[in-house]
Formats: C-alpha cells, sequence, structure tokens
C-alpha cells in the first residue's frame, strides 16, 4: 500500500495511486462465480448458504440467509426456498475495494501528519485543525478524508468543492486570518495547488499533502464503444494479409479479456479509414484506435475527435507524426531501427551492390522508415521499389527483377517475401533476400537458408498493446493529448535467424 507524501515546507511531493482492481475475476465477462454450502445439524437439519468467489481466486465468507432450514422430515420433492442473497457484481466489489483503498491511505495520511507534529511540536502537544480539501470534480476520492477523519486525533474540516475560484477565496481567508489552521490534505492536484498559493500568501509554514489519482478505478461501462481501426494492407484482393488477419483476430480476444467492447475495422483506402474514424466520432466512441499509415490524410478526422474529447490512440506506422497530429500515444515497431538493423545485417552477410527495398504499401510513412534506415547502413545502393498497380504486383516484380542489376533484395511483409521466393524460384534468378513478418513458411525459408532472415513485425503485440492503452486512456483523469502526446511506445527490433525460427518452430508445439 502506498503512503500519501507529506508536503513540508513547500517541498511538494505526490502520491500517485494507480491501483490493482483491474483483474478480472475467476468468472469473467462481469459473471459472479458462486456456490452453495450445505451442513447437517446435530438436530438433524440441513444449514445452508453461498459463498462468493473473490477476485483473488478464494472463496469468501458463507453468506446465510435468515430463512436457511431443511426439517430432518422434509419429504421427497418437497422443495423449499431460501430468503434472497443479495450478490454484489463485478463492479461493486471493485468500488467498495477501492472506497477500502482510498480510506485506508487516508488514514495513513493521518498518521504521517500526526509524526510530523509530533517530531516538530513534541508528542505532547495536540495536533491544529487539520482542512481536507476534497474535489468534487472527482468525488469518488472523497473517501480518503473519511479515512483522515477516523484516524487523526485533532479537527478536521472537510471542504469539499467544485469551484476552484471559490476555493481559492476561502482557503486565502482561511489561511491568513485562521491560527487554528495546521495543515492542508488535498485530493488532487489542482486543489493542492491553490492550497499552497494560499499558503505562500499568507507566508506561513504549513504542512501540505496531496493525492494524485491518475487512473479512474471505476470499471468502463460495457456498453462504451472502443473503436480499432487499421488499413488492410492491399488496394486489391490479392491474396490472404496474414499481418492484419492476425490483427483482427487479436482485437476480438482483447475486447473479450479486457472486458469491453471493441470493434475492429480495417480498410484498403485511405479515404475510407479517414470516413471510420468521423463515424467513431458521431457515435460517441470513448477512444479511438487507429493506424496511422497516410498521417496528413488523416490529421484532420484526429482533431476531429480530439475536438470532441476522444482521445486517439495510433499503432503500427507513423512514430515520427504523432506528437504533429495530436495523438494520445503510439504503439510499434521502431521501423527506422527495425531498417537499420537489416542494414547491417547485409552487411554482415556480405551483400553489395544496388538493393530493392520493396514497399508494399506506397503511401505507409512507417515502411518509408524502414528503407531509410536500410539506407543509412547498408553498404550498398538502395531503391525503393512499389507496384504501379497492385494487383499486378507479381509480374511487375518479375520484370524488375529479370533486368538483372539488382544484387539483393529487402522485402517488407511476408506477403511481398513469398512473391520474391516464388519468381526465385521459377524464373531461376538468384539473389540475397531478407523480409520483414513471420509466417510458418517463411521461418522454413529462413531454415533451410532460401531466407537471410526475417526481422518480425509482431502484429498481435502492437494491436494488443494498443487495446490495453486505449482502456487505460479512457480511465485517465489527465488530459491524455496533453500528457502523451509524441509519447511512443516502440518494441525493439529483433533479427530471425535459422537458429531463432527453428527455435519458435518448436516452441510452437
Amino acid at each position: 500500500m502506498r503512503n500519501v507524501l507529506l508536503l513540508f515546507l513547500g517541498a511538494l511531493i505526490g502520491a500517485a495511486a494507480f491501483g490493482a482492481l483491474w483483474a478480472s475475476h475467476p468468472g469473467g465477462d462481469g459473471e459472479v462465480e458462486v456456490r452453495i454450502v450445505a451442513e447437517r445439524l446435530a438436530d438433524g437439519r440441513i444449514e445452508v448458504g453461498l459463498q462468493q468467489r473473490d477476485d483473488d481466486g478464494s472463496w469468501g465468507e458463507t453468506q446465510r440467509p435468515s430463512h436457511r432450514f431443511l426439517p430432518p422430515d422434509a419429504g421427497a420433492g418437497d422443495a423449499r426456498h431460501s430468503s434472497p442473497i443479495p450478490l454484489e457484481g463485478r463492479e461493486d466489489r471493485a468500488t467498495s475495494a477501492y472506497e477500502d483503498y482510498l480510506f485506508e491511505s487516508g488514514q495513513n495520511g493521518a498518521k504521517a501528519f500526526e509524526a510530523y507534529f509530533a517530531a516538530m511540536l513534541g508528542s505532547d502537544v495536540e495536533p491544529g485543525t487539520m482542512l481536507c480539501v476534497v474535489d468534487a470534480n472527482d468525488a469518488s476520492v472523497g473517501k480518503l478524508c473519511d479515512g483522515f477523519a477516523d484516524e487523526y486525533d485533532g479537527q478536521l474540516e472537510r471542504i469539499e468543492t467544485a469551484d476552484y475560484e471559490a476555493l481559492r477565496t476561502e482557503l486565502n481567508s482561511r489561511i491568513a486570518e485562521d491560527e487554528s489552521v495546521a495543515g492542508v490534505f488535498s485530493t488532487s492536484v489542482p486543489t493542492a495547488l491553490i492550497a499552497w498559493e494560499a499558503r505562500d500568501a499568507a507566508e506561513r509554514q504549513l504542512p501540505m499533502s496531496y493525492w494524485i489519482e491518475l487512473v479512474d478505478q471505476n470499471i468502463a461501462p460495457p456498453t462504451a464503444l472502443f473503436c480499432q481501426i487499421s488499413h488492410s494492407g492491399q488496394a486489391v484482393d490479392v491474396g490472404p494479409d496474414l499481418f492484419w488477419g492476425l490483427s483482427g483476430e487479436v482485437s476480438d480476444a482483447a475486447a473479450q479479456q479486457l472486458g469491453v467492447n471493441i470493434e475492429f475495422s480495417a480498410h484498403s483506402d485511405i479515404s475510407d479509414q479517414a470516413t471510420a474514424i468521423r463515424e467513431c466520432v458521431d457515435r460517441g466512441a470513448a477512444v479511438i484506435t487507429t493506424t496511422l499509415v497516410e498521417p496528413a490524410a488523416l490529421a484532420e478526422p484526429i482533431v476531429e475527435a480530439s475536438t470532441a474529447d476522444i482521445p486517439v490512440v495510433t499503432f503500427n506506422s507513423g512514430a515520427r507524426q504523432t506528437e504533429a497530429v495530436g495523438t494520445a500515444l503510439h504503439i510499434a515497431l521502431d521501423d527506422y531501427e527495425a531498417g537499420r538493423l537489416a542494414g547491417q545485417e547485409f552487411n554482415d552477410h556480405g551483400v553489395e551492390g544496388a538493393a530493392l527495398c520493396i514497399i508494399h504499401e506506397p503511401n505507409n510513412v512507417g515502411l518509408h522508415d524502414r528503407c531509410s534506415g536500410f539506407e543509412e547502413v547498408y553498404q550498398g545502393t538502395v531503391e525503393r521499389w512499389s507496384a504501379e498497380d497492385p494487383a499486378e504486383a507479381l509480374s511487375q516484380l518479375t520484370a524488375r527483377l529479370q533486368e538483372g542489376d539488382v544484387a539483393a533484395v529487402l522485402s517488407l511483409s511476408e506477403y511481398s517475401s513469398w512473391n520474391v521466393r516464388y519468381i526465385r524460384a521459377v524464373h531461376g534468378i538468384e539473389l540475397p533476400h531478407a523480409a520483414f513478418g513471420f509466417s510458418a513458411g517463411l521461418a522454413r525459408a529462413v531454415i533451410e537458408g532460401d531466407v537471410m532472415f526475417t526481422i518480425l513485425d509482431h502484429p498481435e503485440l502492437q494491436t494488443y498493446l494498443s487495446a490495453a492503452a486505449s482502456v487505460i486512456v479512457e480511465r485517465w483523469r489527465l488530459d491524455p493529448i496533453t500528457y502523451f502526446n509524441g509519447v511512443s511506445l516502440l518494441i525493439t527490433p529483433q533479427i530471425g535467424d535459422a537458429k531463432y525460427m527453428q527455435a519458435l518452430l518448436e516452441a510452437m508445439y
């Protein structure tokens, strides 16, 4: 349990309180697990009760209704009913546990203040009047003052307001004129800053403390909409897109495991993706999660979401553009570093000459970041290549490789890697080849030496973490766009060589 930290002589130190009430209990999906307890008594009666499973998996105390006895002379088929037993649902239990947590934290705050007074004034001096300021804009944390009052030996006066200007007026007067005020305990950062200003204006050395509650511990309502929107990776249907197929699966799994309503959609056209964002804004989404494949085209709908107080979490492409478009958080593979890593591997394998960097989505800024990193490190020359017509990618790539001036190929997806392997096999073109992505087929190609290596792009990790981040952002008490803007959680790229791929396939059994 975290302790509330005191502010002595103007040192503003806060206690961050995130809590641990988000874990799902064994029933899952908001269900309640119970079991019936029956005990035969010495007089022949059978007493029944009910136990409810707690979030930690243990069974709670037996709840016994007032009518709970089956007499020994009850006949066969003679049904008896107990009186009703009210059960707490998941949200009720979370709220109750959270209130208990705040109450105990308030008690700890009172003990800390009393220890301070004893150290500064002597243990025989009675503590003075404490002002406990409750920020009514976040009334749930008022339990802190209840706990403080329960433990504090002196007098506690509770001030509860949502009007910061009125609070400023009141505290300026009280702290300047009332000598009995011995300190201030505030339940939010804004109220603490107002108290601090009043103390400085009165030139008094009062101990002060405040509480930082960054995450709202209340569970997101099941009706809250979380939109997860991606580009599909292909402008035409030229085959299965394993990356976004896995992404969609993981989004559904994340929704079930996080207990929220996530709607996942993928769009091959950037205008459709922008429209999908706007539709989620119109539907009042709690949070929108989207790939940032083409930042310029998506910047306007993202601004519209922010204007509507809907945070936007981005994932996959666009790590370098998040601050400019104003997203709350970005989660992705470090594409630029991945390209640099690929370039170093080409050098280490002794590859020389012109390398083709195949960009299967010409408008995808993340793929261009990969090629940029590759260009920075690779000792040969790099040509960025995209099919003029995605439907003819295989034939156009065949024609390009048959020109004979390409010395090596770096494909930036599992599917484009398959195209390269097919062309090499059918047309007898020998040249070093490396890839991004993962599939069982690509892993076997690396193991057999047909592909030098692959860099895992982790669609499942990006999608799941961005879904989890959207839930965290929705519960954030601070403005997440201001607090997180420009922050990116980037996955460090890793090389999948033959040894690694063999171990990975074996781990799947």
